[in-house]
């Protein structure tokens, strides 16, 4: 049953690929408002339908754009008894990073983002549902950690609710989380992108010494 399931995902992710790799070629050399649902399906090998089953929209597919998703090596390494912000960025990274599926090493993405700049609207909603997505986790298990059920009410951030502090975390990660990305967009790969959000988050406690 398991090889059974390793296979439709593989077919499933190479269908993806090969949609996503299809609408953006059209994009780059048509440009954009030619790019044909039919089409690319046709290129791709299923049927206008199908394109759907896999992206929301055209604009989803010429991106590579999907529904960012947590899995539970994901759960696993987060550790709300840790450094929370350190945590929190870490998973905020993890979870954006599923929803741009594959890495973009020939710099396709940000071929199209330059040519069409107001498509960064559609990148800018999916990060949104990665940052509603994060908020639940990080909400739940603080407010399930022996930190939270173990805080003396009325001092420092305990003072506020579990659902507060959990936002604050929540939007703090992600502007460092959108700055990595940004600042590592020609080489998007993983290993850059968490030296980088670690030197972020560097920055970002020097900062607020200062500013605190």
């Amino acid at each position: 049953m398991s090889q059974q399931f390793s296979l439709r995902d593989r077919k499933r992710a190479e269908t993806w690929a090969a949609l996503h790799a299809a609408s953006a070629r059209r994009a780059l050399e048509d440009g954009l408002e030619c790019v044909n649902v039919e089409v690319v399906a046709d290129e791709a090998g299923v049927s206008a339908r199908t394109f759907f089953n896999y992206f929301a929209c055209k604009e989803d597919a010429v991106l590579g754009l999907q529904e960012p998703s947590v899995d539970q090596a994901m759960l696993d390494s987060f550790d709300v008894e840790g450094d929370l912000l350190t945590e929190v960025s870490r998973l905020m990274l993890a979870v954006m990073r599923t929803m741009e599926g594959g890495e973009d090493i020939d710099g396709v993405r940000v071929r199209i983002y330059e040519a069409y700049p107001h498509l960064r609207q559609r990148r800018y909603f999916y990060i949104l549902k990665a940052e509603a997505l994060v908020y639940d986790i990080v909400r739940s298990r603080l407010e399930e950690s022996s930190r939270w059920r173990g805080r003396s009410p009325g001092s420092g951030w305990y003072a506020h609710d579990v659902e507060d502090v959990a936002r604050t975390v929540v939007a703090t990660a992600s502007t460092r989380v959108r700055y990595v990305m940004q600042k590592t967009i020609s080489t998007p790969t993983r290993t850059a992108q968490f030296e980088a959000l670690e030197q972020g988050l560097e920055l970002l406690r020097d900062v607020f010494k200062e500013v605190l």
